[in-house]
């Protein structure tokens, strides 16, 4: 068990397959953590399924912490346990999913007004640019901090 921390990386299995009415179906379990089962919906891409798995990665330890229940440490991904057998027609991949936990608590968040200084050329330039300057300062702090991996409001 570990710690709890703001930054997790677990190891997950996708399974792909095309259902009986030709749809494209994908589900993602994450063996370190029973009962995790997570998947995108119909027709979804690679990116939309591991979008779903760091969704219910978040999820599941936000629940696991909100709990009181330890978190379990992840296996080496060259240790990893799992049924390898495609579904039928379909096919089975691992990757790591990772989540930062303080981004998705501010996700459902109150935002925060913060009071900055800028040259005065600069704002009445932005200004005049119709500049969201909100927008601006999110997008270059997400930046800033390298979290460019996770999802823009």
């Amino acid at each position: 068990m570990i710690k709890n921390k703001n930054y997790y990386v677990y190891p997950a299995v996708f399974h792909f397959w095309t259902d009986e009415d030709g749809q494209e179906q994908c589900s993602v379990s994450f063996p370190d953590l029973p009962g995790l089962i997570t998947g995108p919906g119909p027709g979804a891409t690679f990116e939309e399924a591991l979008d779903a798995a760091r969704e219910g990665l978040a999820l599941h330890l936000e629940g696991l912490i909100e709990d009181g229940d330890e978190i379990p440490v992840p296996v080496s991904i060259n240790k990893l346990e799992y049924d390898r057998n495609p579904p039928e027609g379909g096919a089975v991949t691992v990757a790591m999913v990772d989540v930062v936990l303080s981004l998705c608590r501010n996700r459902k968040t109150d935002y925060s007004r913060v009071n900055v200084t800028l040259p005065k050329w600069l704002k009445e330039l932005g200004e005049e640019k119709n500049i969201n300057f909100s927008k601006v300062l999110r997008e270059g702090l997400i930046d800033v901090l390298d979290l460019q991996r996770v999802e823009r409001e």
